[in-house]
């Protein structure tokens, strides 16, 4: 699990997705964090510049590099995370989304809600 704190309202955010992405306007690549917050169901995309404070709490993310070659050289995901994406996409996506079916199935898997 990965944690870190959020600039925006100085809360903690769990990360269950690291990846690079090219930012257009600023002619460079950032990386982004696909993250759970306590305010809102659902995962939500931070930027590199809006946390701090990261901390590796358990490091059983995935190297995405080996299976998907469009993966930026530092992506990662959680493996639960990844599980639905790769098999179930609907529910991946109302994870993501924040639907509570998927949402909630999500927290079963994981077996808590960070």
């Amino acid at each position: 699990m990965i944690r870190a704190l959020s600039k925006n309202d100085i809360d903690f955010i769990y990360i269950y997705s690291v990846y690079e992405g090219k930012n257009y306007s600023e002619n460079k690549v950032e990386t982004y964090y696909l993250a759970s917050c306590s305010t809102y169901q659902g995962l939500i995309v931070y930027r590199e510049n809006e946390v701090y404070n990261i901390e590796v709490l358990e490091d059983s993310y995935l190297d995405l590099t080996t299976g998907d070659l469009s993966a930026g050289l530092n992506d990662s995901m959680h493996p639960i995370l990844y599980d639905f994406l790769k098999n179930d996409w609907e529910t991946y996506e109302g994870i993501v989304e924040g639907q509570i079916e998927p949402w909630l199935k999500f927290q079963k898997e994981l077996g808590h809600r960070p």
